[in-house]
Parts: structure tokens; sequence; C-alpha cells
């Protein structure tokens, strides 16, 4: 049997052959755009031409109102300050040092801050902050023949008779994180300090620390009637301290009548050893990296004027307008 004619009962037959359709192949032709009517403004007949351009212009138009609006009230940029810190408990920073004085008797200027920084506490040294330009403005400004670095701060009684100090013992991030009462109430234990020692300047690094101590000063003139009364010019002298006690309140303009030289000395009476002496009261801007208030130039030109004031001798400096606050080591309470 042939295979040809075997496989050939297999192959499929249409009922009739008509109803075969051939295959035809369909060409692809590109479609005719409909004219436009420029009678009836139409494409296609479907959506009128001028409906399309008012809605194009009103789009544009839109387009242009959002673009100007935007233009003229540009998104706030985000910030980068940081939020500032409020009253942290000791607590807090419980787990860092203290930092150590570097003190003796007869210095030329014992230099005295708030409190310890956070990184000051952690090396042990003051001012230790790389940000800090307490270094560099004493350098700066003639008070140390070389640049010190914070490590040798311990130095600075012996090789330059300058001292260093701060109101409060304990260290913070901020100086924000100490309340008032806690400034001022170790105001005594750092006036009688002062008192055992006796500089002839004590520089305080900062506005806001010479605000607490002057009013304590005060209080302490007026509950002990340290200073000389009963004449005409104790009276201008006690106007003129009012007066910069305000100015450092206030902040602003009148914050740099709170600058420099102050109008109060602290008399120091003669004791075993120690013949009466007096102290001159001098404020300098904080040199914290974070005040941007005043530039570093203008902190090396207080700097530069202490150190006039030391070189010049104690009787060359006009104290006729500053008011007498008679310390003592025994029996001192504010």
């Amino acid at each position: 049997m042939n295979f040809k004619s075997t496989i050939g009962d297999f192959r499929f037959c249409p009922a009739s052959e008509q109803d075969v359709v051939p295959m035809t192949w369909r060409v692809l032709r590109p479609r005719k755009t409909q004219a436009v009517d420029r009678n009836t403004e139409c494409i296609g007949g479907d959506i009128p031409a001028s409906t399309i351009k008012r809605k194009r212009r009103q789009e544009d138009s839109k387009g242009q109102e959002g673009n100007s609006t935007a233009a003229a009230s540009p998104k706030p940029r985000r910030s980068n300050k940081k939020p500032k810190r409020g009253y942290a408990d000791p607590e807090v920073y419980a787990h860092l040092h203290l930092v150590q004085d570097y003190l003796q008797e007869n210095l030329d200027v014992v230099f005295c801050g708030i409190n310890p920084g956070y990184m000051s506490a952690e090396t042990g040294h003051h001012f230790a902050n790389p940000t800090n330009h307490f270094w560099r403005c004493l350098y700066q400004s003639g008070l140390t023949s070389t640049l010190l670095p914070p490590s040798e701060d311990y130095s600075l009684p012996e090789k330059y008779n300058l001292g260093l100090t701060n109101i409060v013992d304990r260290p913070s991030t901020e100086a924000a994180e100490l309340s008032i009462s806690e400034m001022k109430a170790a105001v005594p234990a750092f006036l009688k300090k002062i008192s055992h020692y006796r500089p002839r300047f004590v520089c305080f690094v900062g506005v806001g620390i010479w605000t607490v101590i002057q009013k304590a000063l005060r209080q302490f003139q007026q509950s002990c009637g340290s200073s000389t009364s009963g004449s005409q010019g104790q009276g201008s002298k006690e106007r003129k301290a009012r007066k910069g006690v305000k100015g450092a309140e206030d902040g602003s303009k009148q914050e740099k009548d709170s600058l420099g030289l102050q109008p109060y000395k602290l008399v120091h009476p003669a004791e075993t050893g120690k013949p009466a002496s007096e102290t001159f009261l001098f404020v300098v801007p904080s040199t914290s990296g974070r005040v941007v208030r005043y530039q570093f130039s203008d902190k090396i030109n207080y700097f530069s004027e202490l150190c006039e004031l030391v070189r010049e001798p104690q009787s060359a400096i006009a104290t006729q307008d500053m008011l007498s606050i008679v310390v003592e080591t025994r029996g001192l309470n504010i």
C-alpha cells in the first residue's frame, strides 16, 4: 500500500469547495485625515476648533498664574537651627567630671566662665571645644606670647600670671541648662574665692554671667552697706551701675555698654599677711563659637583692651566713678 494514498484519507475537506474562502493579504495604509471645514470650524465634525483653542488659552493662563504665585511666595526653607535647650537636671551630666580651677594669689587676671562645657568636662580642660575662641583671643591680644592648646591651661598661672575658674562647677552642654537661681546661689562662694586670691582683674567671659554677678553685687551692697555713702558722687556711681544692669538686660545696642571695664571694684581689707587691695571687673563677649553676635575680631579688641589695662600700673586706672564693694572671706552671704 502506498503511503501517500493512505495519508490522503486524513486530509480535511469542507462540505463544498464554495465554502472555502481564499486568503487575501491586507495592505495597511495611512488613514486619511478628514479635512477641516473652515466655515463651521470643526475638526472631523466632532469638536469645534474654537472650543479647543479656548481651553488651551485657559490652561495657559492658569499655568502662568501658578508660576507667578510660586515666584512671589516661595516655599519657606527649613531652618537648620537647633532648638534651644532648657534647664537640665544635674543628674543628666552626673557622669562628667568637674574641671579644676587654676588660681594663685595676686594674679593679673582671673578669667571666669559660667560653667564647664561638655567637651571641657570630658577632657578636663577649660574652653576645650575647638570652636571656642578663648585661646586664640589670649594669643592675638598679647596676653600670652604663644597660642596655647587647652591641654596647657594649667600653665597660665606660672607662665603668664593668669587664672581660670567658673561660677558654677557642674558641667552642661549649654549655659541655658543652668537655672538663674543656681547661678545666683554660686555667687557667694565665687566672691570668697576672689577675696582669698585677690587678683588685679576678674574678667567675666560672657554678658549673661555678668548680669547675674552684677545683680548679686548690688543686692550685697544694699544689704551690707559696704560702699561709701552720704556723698553726691556716690549717688552718681549708683545710677551708672543701675544703667549698666539695664543695658545688660536689654540685650541689644545697650549690651555693648556692659562690655569692658565695669563701674565696680571689689575692695579687700587688710588681713594677716595680706595688705588691702582692689580687684577691678572686666567683661568680654562670650568666646563660644555658637555666639555669632560678635565677630572674632570684635572679641580680640576687648581682650586687647584688657591687656592694655593689665600693663598699666594700678594707680593709673581711674576709679573715682566706681562703686566700691567690700568683700570679706568670712560671713559672706547673699
